[in-house]
């Protein structure tokens, strides 16, 4: 997974690499109604996520030819105490039925699990990790562990508790909003005359 573009792009605002892209001074007279530190914080988690997944990403593709995606989901089935579904799966990687459909044949072609009938129910399958499988979880783990204390660093003990604090508030105002039916996006923008758009307009009829 290659880095992606930065997110304050979308707000018309380049920042170097490795630091927290800005809003424009007059956003608030751009977007009527919306709130700069918001859009801010918005952009900066976005981008952290991305950033952390990409890490790994790049270190599990280097190692093992894994995705994170999937060292996630052979993560998932080990930390099962018996065969899971794919469906519960899907869940907790937070990916589509198809996404997870996806990597669970990969890594079935992979050799590091496999599908079963459900004990319960022959109409169904449950997933579980093969020998080369957990060989391969056994080491995953402890290298992404070692990159999140690397990363996390900077951070003192007090202040990684503080951001787990925080971060659980926005996980469960995002749970909440996603509850919600979803709304057509829109709204009001005066378009600042910063992006020239006068001088580029073309003619249609």
């Amino acid at each position: 997974m290659p880095d992606p573009p930065p997110n304050g792009e979308l707000v018309g605002a380049a920042a170097p690499s490795g630091t927290a892209p800005d809003v424009e001074s007059d956003f608030a007279q751009e977007f009527p109604g919306a709130d700069p530190l918001s859009t801010e914080c918005y952009i900066n988690l976005c981008r952290t996520g991305d950033r952390l997944l990409a890490e790994i990403n790049r270190r599990a593709r280097a190692t093992f030819d894994l995705s994170a995606s999937a060292a996630a989901v052979l993560a998932i089935v080990d930390g099962s105490p018996e065969p899971i579904s794919p469906g519960v799966i899907a869940e907790r990687a937070i990916v589509s039925s198809a996404s997870a459909t996806s990597i669970l044949d990969t890594l079935e072609k992979r050799g590091l699990l496999v599908r079963l009938p459900h004990p319960d129910d022959r109409r169904k399958l449950v997933i579980a990790l093969t020998d080369e499988g957990r060989a391969i979880i056994d080491e995953i783990l402890p290298g992404v562990h070692m990159v999140e204390a690397r990363v996390m660093a900077v951070l003192s003990p007090g202040e990684r508790r503080q951001l787990i604090r925080l971060l659980a508030k926005v996980q469960r105002s995002a749970a909440t909003v996603a509850s919600e039916p979803a709304e057509p996006l829109g709204g009001v923008r005066h378009v600042p005359e910063r992006l020239g758009r006068a001088k580029h307009q073309v003619a249609t009829k």
